[in-house]
């Protein structure tokens, strides 16, 4: 995401601006890392056991977190880039007034989805505390805290899409990564 579009003029929304381009910035480079990991430990599995003759059966378990928390802070990026499978069938033909309200309309339902998603994977973490990996010992409630930030990042960012409706920077910058995906 290169985000050459320029910045809003109004504070609070200049604010927004920038905070949404660390969040994915920081999302991108963590979620990154962490898939180059997992890919590291998968080799590193396989060279150690086909070669050496070293099991290393904790492997699994490190991977399976740390795909967790990738997928957790990519989603959290595609929600900011708008790149999260949309079915636009009718928006295109609404005014400007009505289509105003569907996007705060589909931004509170969506907040309401991602709460309860959140809600439900705190819920499992907690229920699962005591559960533990066989390799590594690591309490299940981890694996949950991933998907809990996934979702209460989301229900944040979609909240915030609800009180402050469409904005244009926001429409430039949707349209300027379109324009990106397009060329490349």
């Amino acid at each position: 995401m290169t985000f050459s579009s320029t910045p809003p003029r109004g504070a609070l929304d200049r604010v927004a601006f920038y905070l949404l381009r660390g969040v994915t910035l920081i999302c991108d480079f963590l979620g990154v890392m962490m898939l180059a990991g997992v890919l590291l430990l998968i080799v590193a599995a396989v060279i150690a056991r086909d070669l050496i003759g070293l099991g290393m059966p904790w492997t699994e378990e490190v991977a399976t977190m740390l795909a967790i928390y990738a997928i957790a802070f990519g989603s959290l990026s595609a929600w900011v880039r708008f790149e999260h499978l949309v079915v636009d069938l009718f928006s295109h033909r609404l005014g400007d007034l009505a289509r105003a309200l569907q996007y705060r309309l589909v931004a509170l339902l969506s907040c309401g989805f991602f709460a309860l998603a959140a809600y439900g994977a705190l819920t499992m973490s907690v229920a699962s505390a005591n559960n533990r990996t066989v390799s590594l010992g690591i309490s299940f409630s981890y694996l949950y805290y991933g998907i809990f930030i996934a979702f209460a990042g989301m229900a944040v960012l979609a909240l915030w899409q609800t009180l402050r409706g469409p904005v244009a920077w926001q429409a430039e910058l949707q349209t300027e990564l379109q324009a990106e995906r397009e060329t490349n």
